[in-house]
């Protein structure tokens, strides 16, 4: 009977130990948009982040590219959204201005994030009002991949394995024209309908020092710099240094299969690029074409929505995640993504790392270009009217003047 009675005791305080483990593990819903690699290395963190916490458990929901903001908005704004979420930085202060994120300075001290370990130009992107609202995680610029053998052949590429620059970026595009067996001496996505070639003016107008497209409610576009920066361009597509129309991954093989001898896209390619056989390539920040080396980037950054019933500890919870994934940036970093924080690029785990070294500087000369509700919209008014440009149906000051005229318009609903 005693033997009995101390076994049903025993298993009781085994039930209340397991019942309280269970109930001190935060679950922390947590919502992202990655897909293909990106998918898989974020799994990747998320399980060793699981495994080395006990006490906090993040759950992930991924949701498709196209849809996600809008499922993230209606979510958050019906009192039903994650615990955190990935945003990217040029979605931020839309998030912000609308009510739908939370300011993270105090909540990021409390977790013992240390803000002045991030790179400042990244971090910028997430202040607004002098208050930090995501956790940067990444950036991921343009940058500029070479095949070698086809440098080597024009001569163009120098004993440390770095392309020779010596005269203008057109110059060296026109020597790999003529003196490499490339099809075409550059590729970068330019899909008319896409946003590819605005990424590649965008960086052009930022190295001309051009003024924000908007200013509060007013367009402040510089027009004179616009026009120089789409001008560059359509020359670089008469002189067919470059393929016009062609579609992202189309761009790529070009690339891939040696038909292009440079191709100037983002760093997330990087991993397809080290996967493919027999490409003997480089990489190296975007050229510096005119006053600086500014270049198109976004950032992937983690953002606390706003809840009406305040949960801290979950908060808190969601935090330490953020943190650790940025303390633990050289696991991103094999997508091809750039750290945020600065400390990551002394990791022996990241300097070790093929390529990433090549392009980690390019974090410095990121040019974001959020303009809070209207960015994604002034994009697509800027890219329709250089689709025009390109088809030869309007010259580049009528297409600044379209674009001006369409991002006037969204300023005035």
């Amino acid at each position: 009977m005693k033997k009995a009675l101390f076994l049903v005791v025993l298993v009781a305080v085994m039930v209340g130990l397991t019942s309280n483990v269970m109930a001190e593990t935060v679950t922390v819903e947590y919502w992202n948009l990655f897909g293909g690699g990106d998918a898989e290395f974020m799994d990747e963190i998320v399980a060793e982040f699981n495994a080395s916490h006990e006490d906090i458990e993040v759950d992930v929901t991924r949701l498709e590219w196209g849809e996600y903001y809008t499922k993230l908005k209606t979510a958050t704004a019906s009192g039903n959204g994650p615990d955190i979420a990935i945003s990217h930085v040029t979605r931020v202060k839309e998030l912000a201005d609308e009510g739908l994120i939370v300011p993270l300075d105090e909540l990021g001290e409390n977790v013992g994030i240390d803000w002045t370990e991030y790179n400042t130009n990244i971090l910028s992107g997430a202040e607004i009002n002098g208050e930090i609202f995501a956790v940067p995680f990444d950036t991921h610029p343009l940058v500029y991949y070479y095949n070698k053998d086809l440098l080597a052949e024009a001569d163009l590429l120098a004993e440390d394995g770095t392309p020779k620059m010596e005269g203008s970026f057109k110059d060296f595009l026109e020597k790999l024209k003529s003196d490499s067996s490339a099809k075409y001496p550059m590729t970068n996505w330019t899909k008319l309908t896409e946003e590819g070639h605005y990424r590649v003016w965008w960086s052009l107008y930022s190295q001309l020092d051009g003024s924000p497209v908007i200013s509060g409610d007013e367009v402040t576009l510089d027009k004179a710099k616009a026009v120089e920066a789409i001008n560059y361009m359509k020359d670089l597509y008469d002189k067919e240094y470059s393929p016009l129309h062609s579609e992202y991954m189309e761009n790529v093989n070009l690339f891939r299969n040696g038909e292009a001898a440079s191709l100037l896209t983002g760093v997330w390619i990087t991993g397809t690029l080290e996967a493919t056989e027999d490409l003997n390539f480089g990489v190296v920040p975007m050229p510096q074409i005119f006053d600086n080396r500014s270049v198109w980037a976004d950032s992937h950054t983690l953002v606390i929505p706003y809840s009406r019933n305040v949960d801290q500890e979950k908060r808190e919870a969601a935090l330490t995640f953020a943190k650790w994934a940025t303390d633990n940036g050289h696991l991103w970093a094999v997508a091809g993504h750039i750290p945020s924080k600065d400390t990551i690029k002394e990791k022996e785990e990241f300097v070790n790392m093929p390529y990433r070294m090549d392009y980690v500087k390019a974090a410095d000369y990121v040019s974001f270009d959020s303009a809070g509700s209207y960015t994604w919209s002034i994009r697509t008014e800027i890219t329709t009217a250089l689709s025009k440009v390109w088809n030869n149906q309007i010259t580049a000051e009528e297409a600044v003047d379209q674009a001006v005229t369409g991002i006037e318009r969204l300023l005035s609903r």
